[in-house]
């Protein structure tokens, strides 16, 4: 008896994650490429050829997704958007702590696509990702440990015991006597102090090579925003005395030839303030302490906002690919 075939149409959740990892990943194959071409450290090296190695899969694997389903593939970044052999503009240090950075990024994502995606292929596609970019994880932090430049969470050394709250001043923040910030919230500012970092490096970078005075003028205002969230996450665990993550902003070179094309730096810093929003909230989300929740709501309201000025400024120079859209039945209706 022949065997029918009962996979159900790719939903738009589905197209959504594919079209995105498709054009995100053509970005990163980009980036890799610049990145290893002028990479001295052999670990430094080896880390960038594997994080590659995944980009091109995950590109062919999202592009054959979309052949199948006759869906157009989409622009994305080519080699036009990258000079591979422009002299360095990051050192091989930044290199390290740029890959695992993204790679937290993309654990994030892969969680968050697998949860809303319902075909059998997808689900076990983006399973697959995911333990790739846990591997890349891994191996990134095993070297950056190695080499002495991960920046580690601090440690609490006091006497901790098990206990519960009891009065609702544990939540108190402006006034009176406030309690220790907790172990949570302690992880929340230390992440998010990481991924400022990164964001102030590439920034700083992206600015002393950038053509366009325009786009040049949105990386300093977006990294003096930086370095302001990074001092108000600072002092979060400053308060406790506890040791902030190391600033790399040292590693960027005094290159002033552009690796990338206006249009690829513009969109990873745009679509990385975007990405904060969502660490942002989730921090709040953790938060106990009433200040802390509030420094996070003013600073997720300050990121949206120059995140949104990024995605104008790429709309105005048109570089802003469209994502798939559901029919506009009443524009056709008037056709």
């Amino acid at each position: 008896m022949e065997q029918v075939n009962h996979q159900d149409k790719i939903n738009a959740s589905e197209y959504g994650i594919i079209w995105s990892q498709y054009v995100n990943d053509s970005m990163a194959r980009c980036v890799l490429r610049y990145f290893l071409n002028d990479a001295k450290d052999e670990n430094t090296r080896a880390l960038l050829q594997f994080a590659l190695e995944l980009s091109e899969t995950h590109i062919e694997r999202t592009k054959q997704l979309l052949i199948q389903e006759n869906y157009p593939i989409p622009i994305g970044f080519t080699d036009e958007d990258v000079t591979v052999n422009a002299p360095s503009l990051f050192t091989d240090t930044f290199k390290v702590i740029y890959l695992q950075i993204m790679a937290i990024h993309g654990l994030t994502r892969y969680a968050g696509a697998t949860s809303v995606c319902i075909r059998e292929d997808v689900r076990k596609y983006l399973i697959e990702c995911t333990s790739q970019t846990l591997e890349l994880y891994d191996r990134v932090t095993t070297v950056a440990l190695s080499k002495g430049i991960l920046s580690k969470p601090p440690t609490l050394n006091n006497k901790q015991k098990i206990d519960f709250i009891r009065k609702q001043n544990y939540l108190t923040g402006w006034f009176g006597k406030r309690r220790p910030i907790n172990a949570i919230e302690i992880s929340g500012a230390h992440l998010n102090m990481q991924k400022t970092m990164v964001k102030m490096v590439l920034e700083l970078g992206f600015s002393q090579v950038c053509q366009s005075k325009e786009v040049r003028e949105y990386f300093e205002r977006a990294r003096k925003l930086c370095k302001r969230h990074f001092h108000i996450l600072g002092l979060m665990l400053e308060e406790e005395n506890l040791h902030e993550p190391r600033i790399f902003e040292s590693e960027v070179t005094d290159s002033t030839v552009p690796p990338f094309s206006d249009k690829l730096m513009l969109f990873h810093i745009a679509t990385l303030l975007s990405a904060a929003l969502g660490y942002y909230g989730e921090a709040l989300s953790m938060c106990q302490r009433r200040d802390l929740s509030a420094d996070y709501a003013r600073m997720n309201m300050e990121i949206a906002l120059i995140a949104e000025d990024g995605m104008n400024l790429l709309i105005e120079n048109g570089w802003m690919e469209q994502p798939p859209t559901a029919t506009d039945h009443e524009n056709l209706a008037k056709d």
